[in-house]
């Protein structure tokens, strides 16, 4: 896969490209310095909702978030009134874990996590755990050659409770490694010293919040499409392209790399990656064309879909959640299948397009399939299986709940960003 960069006017595109050339995502970023996913600041309770479980926190002058109950967990307060319960006039410290969506606030959260491209750390997360994406029976493997209990409870004893997830390039790292080099701890020693880097980072917003006075900005994340190029998937992208030397400048600064030139490419190859970040300047075809960048993204914002089969998707997008309808359009229906059966087929590559849609256009919250209606009840159980699969791939927790007698499917999908259409408009 290719990971393409450009910026247009005053907002930063980047498409992830399969071997095919189509999108698999697309987004679209303003480079603000307000506020923005994954910073820390010391909010000032505003208001305690206990009808609604949530706290409304201000972390800049006039700008709320929203913190749920089960959001605050060991939160840490740098100032405390008497109950021992979070009310109005505390001050603690909260990351912003969503955008804000609508008129919603953004939402906040006291489990801080640090992310690295092996690691991520949490204030008051549960245990040593395992990136979802890697298959279960690898996972205790994996625990066991970068860290053990005993090693888990010493980072417990100096920076207090806390949590590490072994993110999916971890097991990338190590993958390679042969059966001799298994016990050997220099093969993990990159992700021991980037666990050691967030452990002290961590460390530091704990003894420095207290002297910090309210609205102050602890941690600030780097641009949300500069974030996302360097916690690339090591095993998917191949390389990473831009043609604004600006940006390419901010890839090689955030880098630890060494960069060249060739031709009218520039290279930045980088430490402990698989992919090769590149400066495009051929001066014949310019990025748009090479890569059909518009074309990707007006399809990608267009209501209709077109499958082979002839059918398509109808995809469209309410206030409370996103619809999408299985059309049979123009299906052709062969004289070797009965109706039921090419209505199935019709049915598994409308599952499939629809997962790919869903994380392409960023849909989240709550999303309806209206399948086709058949009337085997194996049928609709294969719809749901197909679906299963192709949701497990989406590196966004996306779930298939159920479906309906009239084939109506209830999928949910975590909002952590706001959807592609969305932010076009912005």
């Amino acid at each position: 896969m290719k990971y393409i960069v450009q910026k247009k006017e005053d907002r930063v595109f980047s498409y992830l490209l399969d071997d095919s050339g189509h999108a698999v995502e697309i987004h679209i970023d303003h480079p603000a310095d307000g506020p923005k996913l994954g910073d820390i600041y010391i909010g000032l309770v505003q208001t305690v909702a206990r009808n609604i479980n949530a706290a409304f926190v201000e972390i800049l002058p006039g700008m709320n978030g929203y913190l749920p109950f089960d959001e605050i967990v060991e939160p840490v307060y740098t100032l405390k009134g008497p109950s021992p319960d979070i009310q109005a006039g505390d001050q603690l410290v909260v990351q912003i874990s969503r955008d804000a969506f609508g008129d919603k606030d953004v939402s906040l959260t006291t489990r801080i996590a640090l992310r690295g491209r092996y690691t991520v750390l949490t204030h008051g997360g549960m245990g040593l755990g395992v990136s979802r994406r890697i298959p279960e029976e690898k996972r205790t493997q994996l625990k066991d050659r970068v860290l053990s209990s005993q090693e888990f409870e010493n980072i417990q004893k100096r920076i207090g409770h806390c949590g590490i997830v072994l993110r999916t390039n971890a097991s990338l790292a190590l993958a390679d490694q042969s059966d001799a080099d298994n016990d050997d701890r220099s093969s993990v020693r990159p992700i021991l010293r980037e666990l050691s880097e967030l452990e002290a980072q961590m460390l530091d917003l704990k003894l420095k919040s207290p002297y910090r006075s309210v609205h102050s900005c602890l941690l600030k994340t780097p641009p949300r499409w500069l974030d996302r190029v360097l916690h690339l998937p090591q095993d998917t992208v191949e390389s990473v392209i831009t043609d604004d030397l600006s940006l390419f400048r901010q890839m090689r600064s955030a880098s630890a790399g060494v960069p060249s030139a060739a031709g009218a490419v520039s290279e930045l190859i980088q430490n402990d990656n698989t992919y090769t970040c590149r400066f495009y300047d051929d001066p014949l075809v310019s990025m748009d064309k090479l890569f059909s960048l518009d074309r990707e993204l007006e399809r990608a914002l267009s209501e209709r879909v077109n499958l082979k089969s002839g059918a398509d998707l109808v995809i469209q997008t309410t206030e409370a959640l996103h619809v999408i309808d299985v059309n049979s359009g123009r299906v052709k229906n062969s004289k070797k299948k009965s109706k039921e059966e090419a209505l199935l087929e019709v049915n598994l590559e409308a599952a499939a397009e629809a997962c790919r849609q869903i994380r392409l256009r960023n849909l989240s919250g709550i999303i309806i399939i209206d399948f086709i209606n058949l009337k085997s009840a194996a049928g609709m159980q294969r719809i749901m299986e197909e679906l299963r699969i192709h949701a497990s791939k989406d590196p966004i927790r996306t779930q298939v709940v159920d479906m309906t007698r009239l084939g109506l499917v209830e999928m949910t999908r975590q909002k952590i960003e706001l959807p592609l259409a969305d932010a076009n408009r912005i």
